[in-house]
């Protein structure tokens, strides 16, 4: 069984919770999100990311719902990773969202918990909205509700689903905040793929990825659907025919083009995509990173058997 994740998005009617959810796990636009109803009670999605099973709690924000799910506090038990919502656009719900939240972190102490806090400052962007607005509202948020988390291990973050890279980078290192060596070696790969001269792609198997020089690759977290497939593709030949823990697959056209796969510790992949051979220099700093990477899986491994 997989060592479980379990994330709770929480704040009022329209703040945008599933737009977060949808835009940075389940591919969806921007546009697609205008659809979306309102989330009735609560929602419950899981999403493996390396080798954790996430589970992600939507909490509807209407007063109805919110006041149901508040009289059972069990469904709040566990949550390593709370994660408030306030929409900056509507600075006058600011108030109402500081006493929903005051509610529920009672809730958490009753229940004896201390969950990890991620304010997110939502709707920083001027769809709809005035730009010389949105600071003084970032402003008057901050002055609502920061103090609110003090006695937690709390950040803040400024988010938008119009900024999918942006936000597929905060939920990854959400993701990854307990693990402080695991964030460290990602810092490290984003700064080692800005001085290698080919295109490369690191996920984990089941196509989130983690980092990456290539534009156009992923959609919020999730890698593009045929590079995906062929991961997996590749990851059941691992499993099945090689029946190891980690493996390496290699092709190449007639016009020099190179793909490279690397799949580690059955966790981590890392994609390489070449035309024709790279200098030594690039070589040499892509052999690190592969060995950096190997490195990487051995920790997510001791990190869930701890």
């Amino acid at each position: 069984m997989l060592p479980y994740l379990k994330i709770a998005l929480i704040g009022l009617s329209g703040c945008g919770k599933t737009s977060l959810y949808s835009v940075a796990f389940a591919e969806k636009s921007p546009e697609d999100t205008k659809k979306f109803s309102p989330t009735i009670l609560y929602e419950t999605r899981r999403h493996p990311f390396l080798g954790l099973q996430v589970g992600i709690f939507d909490f509807g924000g209407q007063e109805q719902y919110r006041k149901e799910y508040m009289e059972k506090p069990e469904v709040f038990r566990g949550t390593d990773i709370l994660i408030p919502i306030v929409d900056l656009h509507d600075p006058k719900s600011f108030k109402q969202a500081k006493e929903y939240f005051e509610g529920l972190l009672n809730i958490y102490r009753k229940n004896n918990e201390k969950p990890k806090i991620f304010l997110f400052l939502h709707k920083y962007d001027v769809e709809n909205y005035q730009k010389e607005l949105l600071d003084t509202n970032v402003k008057m948020a901050k002055e609502a509700l920061l103090d609110l988390f003090k006695d937690y291990e709390f950040d803040y973050k400024l988010t938008s689903i119009y900024l999918q890279d942006e936000l597929a980078k905060i939920f990854r290192d959400i993701l990854i905040s307990s693990y402080s060596e695991l964030k460290t070696h990602v810092e490290k790969a984003e700064k080692q793929l800005e001085e290698i001269k080919a295109k490369i792609i690191i996920s984990d198997v089941s196509g989130n990825v983690i980092v990456h020089n290539v534009q156009g690759v992923s959609s919020g977290l999730t890698l593009r659907g045929d590079l995906r497939d062929f991961i997996n593709a590749c990851n059941t030949v691992r499993e099945n025919l090689f029946m190891s823990d980690s493996a390496e697959f290699k092709g190449r056209n007639d016009d020099g083009k190179e793909i490279e796969l690397y799949i580690f510790k059955y966790i981590i992949s890392v994609l390489v995509m070449k035309s024709g051979e790279i200098e030594r220099e690039s070589q040499d700093k892509l052999n690190m990173l592969l060995n950096d990477m190997k490195l990487f899986a051995d920790l997510i491994i001791s990190a869930h058997t701890e």
